[in-house]
């Protein structure tokens, strides 16, 4: 840990001291103008699971009997709704990508939150919310280089949150009822410090031009919470004698692939044709789910380990007759495959979610 906040000194220091010199460089501008300044790069793909996007999605997932109290077991037994809120507040930027500047180095801050929400609005019994995700914490770092000259590659971004908080919780009346029913498990408490970095190339900078982009991330878990990633309470949460083995494992990886088009069939600057990939190597946790048959209980257990997610988004972002770095929406489709990207089921495997998205970006 002191390590890792010496690295975070370092790297604050680097970015103070660069921006005396990329202004004392400038004239006409000053160290402080680069304040609340926003900046385009390093911001999240469509198919970033858990991203700062604005999406409201409707479609149909797995139905699990963890979450439908009447216990219909049908597959896709009715539509779901999926709400992503989350914003990046702009604290400081400097360099490429700022008015009148004319660097090929750009830097900036931004302060991230966001908050995933899965709604039953439809289910006879399940109160409509589900499970609730938040995650915020320390500033975004984040940088870009411009390249020029070369054809395929236009830049090259970067970004870091040396701290960030997820936490997770279940609605109300499915905890009052696993209570109700004496589940073995009645809660667990997802709950812990992580640190995320990514790297992309040819960043789209929230431009409306033709572009191939390729993203690498990297999380990795900081604290501990008993058993890593979450906690549970004996003879409170835990009610029978379970035994749930500590995590051993700590980091999760993804690629991420996105390309845009503005011209072509059915294509223009206005009507720009978005296809989204994520491949996300996320962790299944280990602790077993349970179902009650004729008053005796079911145990499926589950096996801690790493499972592949494939997240896919396709549609088109319609841009105001203004210009390119101005506010969109966007309809897309969206297809998911693999674990449940909901804290407390993340325990959940072969979960799938078909629907339509529609998002909002400033």
């Amino acid at each position: 840990m002191r390590k890792f906040i010496t690295l975070r000194l370092y790297f604050l220091q680097l970015l103070v001291s660069a921006s005396f010199n990329t202004y004392a460089q400038d004239s006409s501008r000053t160290f402080w103008d680069g304040f609340f300044m926003n900046t385009d790069y390093s911001k999240p793909f469509v198919s970033e699971i858990h991203s700062t996007q604005c999406k409201v999605e409707l479609g149909f997932n797995k139905v699990e009997s963890e979450f439908d109290l009447l216990e219909e077991k049908s597959r896709f037994q009715r539509p779901m709704v999926e709400l992503h809120l989350g914003f990046e507040a702009p604290l400081y930027a400097s360099g490429y990508g700022i008015k009148g500047s004319k660097k090929n180095w750009g830097f900036g801050l931004r302060l991230p939150l966001s908050i995933h929400v899965l709604e039953d609005m439809w289910g006879p019994e399940t109160a409509p919310v589900i499970n609730t995700d938040y995650r915020f914490g320390a500033p975004r770092f984040v940088a870009i280089r411009k390249i020029s000259g070369n054809r395929f590659v236009k830049n090259i971004s970067f970004s870091w949150i040396p701290m960030f908080h997820e936490c997770t919780h279940l609605g109300d009346e499915i905890t009052i009822y696993r209570m109700d029913e004496k589940f073995p498990i009645t809660r667990i408490n997802v709950s812990y410090e992580y640190t995320e970095f990514q790297v992309t190339l040819n960043d789209p900078e929230k431009s409306t031009d033709n572009c191939h982009s390729l993203k690498l991330g990297l999380v990795y878990r900081l604290s501990d919470r008993g058993q890593g990633w979450f906690s549970a309470r004996k003879n409170v949460e835990i009610t029978q004698d379970i035994n749930i083995p500590t995590s051993a494992y700590r980091a999760e990886y993804y690629v991420d692939y996105q390309y845009q088009r503005n011209k072509g069939f059915l294509a223009n600057k206005r009507c720009v044709n978005i296809f989204s990939l994520e491949v996300r190597n996320r962790l299944r946790y280990g602790y077993p789910l349970y179902r009650k048959l004729n008053g005796i209980w079911e145990t499926k257990e589950m096996k801690e380990t790493m499972v592949f997610c494939f997240n896919f988004y396709a549609g088109y972002k319609f841009l105001p007759n203004i210009n390119e770095n101005s506010h969109s929406v966007s309809l897309l489709f969206h297809a998911y495959n693999g674990i449940n990207p909901y804290g407390q089921l993340r325990n959940y495997s072969s979960y799938p979610f078909f629907g339509i998205a529609l998002t909002y970006e400033p």
